[in-house]
């Protein structure tokens, strides 16, 4: 049957309200109680809830639109749930045809801010916080979403698809933890649905800490009027907004190869795999990079098969050799193949629409041939989102991001600039730290930047995460140097929970004695780091550190077997 989608309720007694976050679109596929849109009103956010089980035909509505109570937003194609009629937020069904829709002109509007953020992102949203949390009048502007890339497709959904495939390499492995399970089904259509979910809960918690806090937030894309003000344009409102001080934290987009082919429709990148309804029989990723081998294991471990293509000569070069290895040994005996030293020539469709990758590898020239191609090579500071000139914004010597001081401060004194958009580091947790900088330093606090201590990691399997001084950094500085290493093989939780692969390595001073720098490969090796990154900032050296207690037993007991491991103690094991 064909339904109409209508806004049948809103909070209290307003009468119309203004879309949020848009999770589905025509052609999607939905099931009762899923979100399709939010609905920013005078009284809350809340969901509009599906009350069916079908295929939305269509959908009218854009984010930033307004929409009033009783109002058709779209059409659906489907089954009633028994019980949806309990549902006071959700869609009501009806056989009305008619569409009433108004072409009203935007309002004018005002604002005179202390902070103006550009972007909200993990950098800029945070930045807004810490700027409203010290008594600043702020507003923020998001294009796209709230919470960035980073948020909507790249650190949290794909940390949600790689749960899903935990969960199933679990229900795989079950029988060696003497559970018979006869078989596992995927749907990727759930996981998928999963992640949008988790996704809209979060991006809902950012508009709550926004009003919380007192931030105005307009969503629309800012343009540069002068060095003093910007404008918005939506729908419903054109702002202007004039400021004392602005953060442009404008992310980053992805950066795309000058490939013979790769800029073909059916070309996958980051944001498409984070939403295929189908698993692809194979797949080449072109980029083993962080981006890259995440998506190989993802993939590998729902059915893929996968094949990576590098430039240089190893997958995720940064890391050490032996932590290089050990991600290497995994994706192999996984059945992920591996080429390094490679160059992507072109990407070809065969008659069947399988790709054809010719890729060189020396003076040899090979083909890769599978059902989908995906390019992972990175992301670009996203510097055409604004007129920089217009802002007296001077980029970085390589002109591949904007100028900053230690402050975040711009070439212009009152405009500063954070996150990927900077191209210092493209982390979620740096544009964070970054945003915080400069909301302090606006409100008088003189806190620099300090990059020595960033963690990072990597969610391959087993995952990754390092700090600090890498032995190839030490060794590079003529660092006198040495290293104390513990294998997860030797620690009992490790063994209990069957998740034996990797090790702790720790770096340190020779002279002075102190932990300088610190890898993990395997188990809880992203929560883990964080411990390591404290005994670096504290200066600690062997000695002091060794003398703490950790609990029995846990995986992280093997952080102080590290430890012990730089004076060649370790307990349970032969150095």
């Amino acid at each position: 049957m064909l339904f109409d989608l209508i806004v049948e309720k809103l909070p209290g007694h307003d009468t119309s309200g203004i879309v949020g976050n848009v999770n589905k679109k025509a052609g999607s596929t939905v099931k009762y109680n899923d979100v399709i849109f939010t609905i920013e009103s005078g009284k809350a956010t809340f969901d509009f809830i599906s009350k069916y089980d079908g295929v939305i035909e269509s959908l009218s509505i854009e984010e930033g639109d307004t929409v009033k109570k009783n109002q058709i937003v779209g059409r659906i194609s489907g089954e009633k749930a028994a019980d949806a009629d309990k549902n006071p937020t959700g869609a009501e069904g009806s056989k009305k045809t008619s569409y009433t829709f108004g072409l009203a002109k935007p309002v004018e509007k005002t604002y005179e801010v202390d902070v103006a953020v550009i972007g909200g992102g993990p950098g800029g949203y945070v930045a807004a916080i810490r700027a409203a949390q010290a008594g600043l009048k702020v507003l923020l502007v998001e294009e796209d979403r709230l919470g960035g890339t980073c948020l909507n497709y790249g650190c949290i959904p794909t940390k949600s698809l790689i749960n899903s495939v935990n969960v199933l390499e679990k229900i795989t492995d079950a029988a060696d933890y003497g559970i018979e399970i006869d078989s596992a089904k995927i749907s990727m259509e759930k996981i998928i649905n999963r992640k949008d979910k988790v996704v809209s809960t979060l991006v809902s918690g950012i508009e709550h800490l926004l009003k919380a806090n007192k931030i105005s937030y307009i969503k629309g894309k800012a343009v540069v009027l002068d060095e003093d003000t910007v404008t918005v344009k939506t729908k419903s409102e054109e702002s202007i907004i004039k400021f004392k001080n602005l953060i442009v934290a404008a992310g980053s987009k992805t950066f795309m190869l000058p490939i013979e082919g790769c800029d073909d429709k059916d070309i996958l990148t980051s944001k498409e795999l984070l939403e295929l309804s189908e698993i692809p029989k194979s797949l080449t990723i072109i980029g083993g990079g962080v981006i890259g081998m995440e998506f190989a294991f993802i993939y590998q471990s729902l059915g893929s098969k996968v094949n990576v293509i590098e430039f240089c000569p190893q997958v995720l070069g940064n890391l050490d050799n032996d932590v290089i290895a050990c991600i290497k040994e995994s994706a192999v005996e996984k059945g992920i193949r591996i080429y390094e030293g490679a160059r992507a020539v072109s990407i070809k469709t065969s008659l069947d629409n399988s790709k054809i990758v010719e890729i060189k590898v020396g003076d040899d020239t090979q083909y890769v041939t599978s059902e989908k191609v995906a390019v992972a090579v990175g992301r670009k500071a996203n510097l055409e989102s604004l007129d920089l000139d217009k802002l007296n914004v001077e980029l970085n010597e390589k002109r591949n991001g904007i100028q900053v001081d230690q402050f975040m401060r711009t070439s212009n004194p009152k405009i500063y600039a954070i996150g990927d958009v900077t191209n210092k580091i493209q982390l979620a947790h740096v544009a964070s730290h970054q945003g915080i900088v400069a909301s302090d330093h606006i409100a008088g606090k003189m806190v620099p930047m300090n990059y020595d201590l960033v963690p990072s990691v990597i969610f391959t399997s087993p995952e990754v995460s390092q700090v600090g001084c890498t032995e190839k950094e030490a060794a590079n500085r003529g660092i006198d140097f040495i290293t104390g290493k513990f294998p997860f093989s030797a620690n009992g939780k490790a063994l209990i929970m069957g998740e034996t692969k990797g090790f702790i390595k720790l770096v340190a001073e020779k002279s002075t004695k102190k932990i300088i720098g610190g890898a993990i490969v395997g188990v809880h090796a992203a929560d883990m780091i964080n411990v390591i990154s404290n005994l670096i900032d504290a200066g600690t050296t062997i000695e002091h550190a060794s003398h703490a207690i950790y609990a029995h037993p846990t995986v992280a007991e093997s952080i102080h077997e590290a430890i012990l491991g730089l004076d060649k103690k370790s307990i349970h094991f032969v150095n």
